[in-house]
């Protein structure tokens, strides 16, 4: 028997389907860097309201391959002299809401980004980079990477 939160890909978007039934969804759950780093990343299940706090220290969180909830979750980061960076999939749909003082709160695409599917989970971002930085980096999996931008450009260069 299968988990309940088999991969799959639909036809008409191409994306994985990374919702998962309710009662496999944590309510809370969080991370604390203080000097140090903390990293999210690969399989694992972002909970209902995820709250992340960096002093002096960096926090990687990678949503790429993370199973959530359908409808809304919610995500509070806040940082002080730190760094707060949220790679997302072009399948999630991100509602940010941050301010900075000193500082930045902001949000990148990267690469061309196709629509987001209507039944897409959204994730509310909120909270406040003081004297650091929070970045939201809406990637697009199929963007050529640093080589092969190199690459090109060394190939146009030499034309």
């Amino acid at each position: 028997m299968t988990p309940p939160y088999r991969v799959s890909q639909p036809a008409e978007f191409g994306f994985p389907v990374r919702t998962l039934p309710e009662d496999l969804v944590p309510g809370r759950s969080g991370a604390v860097s203080w000097w140090s780093d903390v990293k999210r990343t690969g399989d694992w299940v972002l909970p209902r309201i995820f709250r992340a706090f960096s002093c002096m220290g960096n926090i990687e969180i990678d949503l790429t391959s993370a199973r959530m909830g359908a409808g809304e979750s919610e995500m509070e980061l806040n940082c002080v002299l730190g760094a707060v960076t949220v790679i997302v999939p072009p399948d999630i749909r991100i509602i940010c809401d941050g301010d900075s003082l000193a500082g930045s709160f902001n949000v990148e695409h990267v690469g061309k980004l196709l629509p987001t599917p209507a039944d897409a989970p959204t994730i509310r971002i909120t909270g406040t980079a003081y004297f650091g930085a929070v970045t939201i980096r809406i990637v697009d999996p199929n963007a050529p990477g640093f080589l092969q931008k190199l690459k090109a450009g060394w190939a146009s260069f030499n034309q």
